[in-house]
């Protein structure tokens, strides 16, 4: 019992002497400590979501960029595909008409995901333009003749995504 006295006067002496506060009652409390912590969890869950959703559309822009690519490259190896072909650059077809040429090759070749690890189908041809003389100097004579043609090639990716190359050439062939 003695040692609750001397703790109490202690208590009392400090308070007096500004070391310490009485306590409050809890009905004093209004509790704004609780409703800062409410409204930054809300603040920092929009931001959550803002950024999932930026996250979202991110990946959705990266696909379309390398779907895009895909496209692109499959129309760069249809143009191969095109001068590797034999039957694309025909050089005995010299008719042209007012209305155009009926010397167009055309061939379809699908890229399948067996060959490239996605779906790509690529389609090519070649259009026969003009005949004209060799250039002199060039090593060739009269009997030969430049054949100049337009190669184009399209590519359809199975995201729908499209690109179209086209290559101007020419092959020396016999006049």
């Amino acid at each position: 019992m003695l040692h609750k006295k001397n703790v109490r006067k202690q208590m009392n002496r400090m308070i007096i002497m500004g070391k310490m506060r009485p306590m409050t009652k809890l009905s004093s409390q209004t509790g704004a400590v609780l409703f800062t912590a409410l409204v930054m969890m809300v603040l920092m869950t929009l931001l959550a979501v803002t950024m999932m959703g930026n996250t979202a559309m991110d990946e959705k822009m990266a696909q379309n960029s390398q779907d895009k690519n895909r496209a692109f490259q499959g129309a760069e190896t249809g143009i191969e595909l095109a001068i590797a072909d034999p039957n694309t650059i025909n050089t005995s077809c010299q008719t042209t008409t007012a209305t155009g040429n009926n010397c167009t090759t055309t061939n379809v070749a699908n890229l399948g995901t067996a060959v490239t690890g996605y779906g790509v189908s690529v389609t090519y041809q070649s259009k026969f333009l003009q005949k004209t003389p060799v250039a002199r100097g060039s090593g060739f004579d009269t009997s030969f003749a430049n054949y100049w043609f337009e190669v184009q090639s399209s590519a359809n990716t199975a995201t729908g995504a499209t690109s179209t190359v086209s290559l101007g050439m020419f092959q020396i062939g016999a006049n």
